[in-house]
């Protein structure tokens, strides 16, 4: 047998003068079974059928090139299987479009209902005998966010249970007329993850959600891998993001690989960075711009509905502002040095890029008002700028700030000023009090700031009380941007909303500041194309 199947993966053993169709199914050479590996899924089991004899080729590869599944005509309003809720037009719009399609995917702008939509369309699959379980992978901050949701607002018979790590899983749940399980994505890099996700899949027709798809972006990352192998599990597929794009069009790779790899066509990452990639930079390894372009959007178009927040005509208006402030001679001398020792880092021909990033990183806390080892300085012009900001502003605000010091240093100075009007959310806040955290901040009239990191508040939650949101310091994932932006401008929000950064002088934020805005400027350009058309050949 030159093409079997062996631990979630196609492998051929094959003679040297045949090794071009490994190759050319995307498989790579492991020098220890001395074969070539390649992932299982329809598209390279087509490819192998099409390439070698069929005696040659194990039944299992056979099997996988299975016929599309036969989905019946829509009979039913699909909010009829919601309780207390219908669905928007454009919700409407997006779940009738995916209905058809085994693999589909929403890229809807945060707010836009992306999680009661998926719902529905869970519940008419089920309505219609079309699956028997629910598998949802979702970042781990917002695993109660969709057991909260569930459990509101599925107007059908239901059993759901929020994996924890470390746990098995509920038993009597697949005794269930309808198991609904959410996993943590983070679990999809280690080995309990999959494992946990397989066991449930096993034994029935069922769907897979996958929220925040864009954290698959990533082509070899072993959560990437993991979640991958779990298309030949799922006969039915939902991926979800506001951020489809957040470094480049490499990013909708993979994210189409677990929708559906036909789509695309691609037979791996690098066929599809030679096709769609101009490359340049050092020895030719950057990716420095784009090309077929169209024919790429054509592809994508019919399997993913877009909805941008310019389709979303009923949220009030933003607005951006930028504070500039002056650093002081201290944070100046600091920075400095820093870059100095950064000159002698990037000459060194040893230098790893980890030594890097920490100098940016300790530049960016000097920013904050740090010194490089994290103590205080004498002067800081960021947090002045936040206290003169907030002095003028009567309502409720949410401010971002990337490192613990700084959020620890916002606290006490919005306490000094503001005594009790301070909500914290960091790493440290344990995940089952996050949601009843929202909640009490949602509806307090004492608490006034809701002070965060963007990794643990920036998505899931909504707080829509609040119409300014800080930025103290950020991130250079667009990612993180767009999903904080988006928790206080969304679906129940009706007051306009006014983003603030603060930025030093320093050459840190500026950098950070201007890195995002032309990430921005390419996840528009794409999201227009998908829902447009449109060729963006030459955006860098």
């Amino acid at each position: 047998m030159k093409a079997s199947v062996e631990n979630g993966k196609i492998v051929f053993r094959l003679p040297f003068f045949e090794n071009h169709i490994a190759k050319s199914a995307g498989a790579r050479w492991n020098a220890p079974s001395k074969t070539w590996i390649a992932p299982l899924n329809e598209l390279v089991a087509s490819h192998v059928v099409n390439c070698l004899p069929p005696d040659m080729v194990s039944e299992e590869i056979h099997r996988l090139c299975r016929p599309s599944v036969f989905v019946p005509p829509l009979s039913c309003d699909p909010s009829s299987v919601l309780k207390d809720v219908r669905l928007l037009p454009r919700q409407l719009k997006g779940v009738t479009k995916a209905w058809p399609l085994p693999g589909f995917a929403l890229f809807w702008v945060m707010g836009a209902g992306k999680t009661l939509s998926s719902i529905a369309l869970a519940g008419l699959r089920r309505k219609h005998e079309l699956i028997q379980k629910l598998l949802v992978i979702c970042p781990t901050s917002i695993k109660g966010v969709w057991a909260k949701e569930f459990n509101r607002y599925a107007g059908f018979p239901h059993t759901l249970h929020v994996h924890e790590s470390g746990k098995p899983m509920l038993r009597g749940l697949e005794s269930s007329p309808f198991p609904v399980l959410v996993v943590g994505i983070e679990a999809m890099s280690v080995k309990s993850g999959p494992e946990i996700c397989k066991e449930f899949l096993s034994g029935g027709v069922s769907m897979t959600i996958l929220d925040e798809s864009s954290r698959i972006k990533h082509h070899n990352t072993k959560r990437t891998e993991n979640v991958l192998e779990l298309y030949q599990e799922s006969q039915y597929r939902l991926a979800l993001t506001g951020t489809n794009i957040t470094q480049g069009l490499q990013d909708l790779y993979t994210q189409m690989q677990f929708v559906e790899p036909r789509a695309i066509g691609e037979i791996s990452y690098y066929s599809f960075k030679n096709k769609y990639c101009v490359m340049g930079g050092h020895e030719g390894k950057k990716i420095i711009g784009y090309t077929k372009t169209d024919i790429l959007m054509n592809k994508v178009r019919p399997y993913c509905d877009v909805i941008r927040k310019s389709d979303m005509k009923d949220l009030p208006l933003k607005s951006y502002q930028i504070r500039e402030v002056q650093a002081s001679r201290e944070q100046k001398e600091i920075c400095k040095n820093l870059r100095n020792h950064l000159r002698l880092v990037i000459e060194d021909k040893n230098n790893k890029m980890k030594n890097v990033l920490e100098a940016m990183l300790r530049a960016q806390q000097v920013a904050g008002g740090f010194d490089d080892e994290g103590n205080p300085l004498s002067s800081n012009p960021k947090m002045k700028e936040l206290l003169e900001l907030l002095e003028d502003f009567d309502g409720k605000a949410v401010i971002w700030a990337r490192f613990l010091p700084e959020i620890e240093a916002i606290r006490a100075a919005l306490n000094a000023e503001y005594p009790g009007s301070v909500m914290v959310m960091t790493g440290n806040t344990p995940q089952e009090a996050r949601q009843s955290m929202v909640d009490i901040f949602q509806k307090s009239s004492v608490l006034r700031f809701f002070v965060s990191n963007h990794s643990v508040g920036g998505a899931g939650i909504t707080l829509t009380s609040a119409t300014l949101a800080v930025y103290y310091s950020n991130t250079f994932n667009l990612e993180d941007r767009l999903q904080s932006e988006d928790r206080i401008h969304r679906i129940g929000q009706v007051h306009p909303c006014m983003y603030v950064d603060i930025s030093s002088d320093l050459a840190v934020d500026k950098s950070l500041i201007e890195s995002i805005a032309r990430k921005s400027s390419l996840a528009n350009f794409v999201s227009h194309s998908l829902s447009q058309g449109g060729s963006i050949d030459s955006l860098l």
